[in-house]
């Protein structure tokens, strides 16, 4: 059997959508499965010479997570899968903001429903992020990354809703930056201001009106007061990239935890070209759809 995994990027929160707040962007990992081939793990792209080989990679963990969970929540002391070989192929940066971990997760959620065959219950797409998410720990970027679109994780469901055709974003990558997600939330302050809180509900509600609906409300819409000061302040470089795209009146946030930067660009308002050393601008566009899986043999 052969099994092909397509997962997307995705931006979580969106300015004020904190841990809520997903979008897919079509950029996407891609992982193969051979059950005939020689059992191993070989990468490709991005993260090459970094990612682990000996199924200590999160694709791995989340194949092994997947099929103990259903083992014990449905009671099947024989649930097993055959040995494989794994090639990944990596488009979306590591440790950038664009959920390569979530991506990488889901994958392996992914592989495992298949290789535990069609009669193994839990195989609605809800499980899938209960799975990806109880692993990697970023319901946002799991649900956007399942789903695709527009997601909304509430109260440990996700909510999926299609951006406006209209909404056009630009990735403003560096890759001279990381930030791990741990040290950006350990950023942020704790407990909240009640005026903070108050403030995000608010802007965050016009967010999800204006990604779906009317985009000429992005610029009001997403300013948050809970996360980005703190996670600016880990990296000035962030901040003066984040700086020179407000200068050009394009309207930003930054993208998850960073040190990526997420711009809408609205109105024909373009990134500039030139942000500096080590900035790139991708255009992957929104993605419609999330994980995909193909199955052969």
């Amino acid at each position: 059997m052969r099994i092909t995994v397509r997962v997307p990027a995705t931006s979580a929160n969106l300015g004020p959508g904190f841990d809520c707040f997903g979008l897919a962007l079509d950029l996407c990992n891609e992982v193969t499965i051979d059950t005939e081939g020689e059992p191993g793990v070989t990468w490709e792209g991005e993260g090459v010479d970094e990612l682990p080989t000996d199924g200590t990679d999160m694709v791995s963990r989340a194949i092994a997570y997947t099929v103990e969970r259903v083992r014990v929540e449905w009671k099947l002391p024989d649930a097993s899968i055959p040995p494989f070989a794994m090639h990944g192929v990596n488009r979306i940066p590591i440790a950038r903001g664009l959920g390569s971990s979530a991506a990488a997760a889901v994958a392996g959620v992914q592989i495992a429903r298949v290789l535990l065959g069609p009669d193994v219950p839990g195989r609605e797409p809800d499980a899938g992020i209960i799975y990806a998410s109880g692993l990697e720990g970023h319901t946002d970027n799991v649900a956007a990354a399942t789903l695709g679109g527009f997601t909304i994780t509430a109260g440990g469901s996700a909510h999926r809703f299609d951006p406006h055709p209209d909404v056009r974003v630009a990735v403003v990558v560096p890759r001279h930056l990381r930030l791990p997600t741990e040290d950006a939330r350990a950023a942020v302050p704790d407990p909240i201001q009640r005026w903070r809180a108050v403030a995000n509900i608010g802007h965050a509600s016009l967010m999800s009106i204006a990604i779906t609906s009317r985009p000429d409300l992005i610029d009001a819409a997403i300013q948050d007061v809970l996360h980005e000061q703190a996670r600016y302040a880990l990296l000035p470089d962030m901040l003066r990239v984040a700086r020179v795209l407000n200068d050009a009146a394009v309207t930003a946030c930054i993208s998850g935890a960073g040190p990526s930067l997420l711009a809408f660009e609205v109105d024909d308002r373009d990134v500039p070209a030139d942000l500096g050393a080590g900035w790139e601008v991708w255009r992957p566009g929104v993605r419609a759809t999330g994980v995909e899986v193909v199955v052969e043999g």
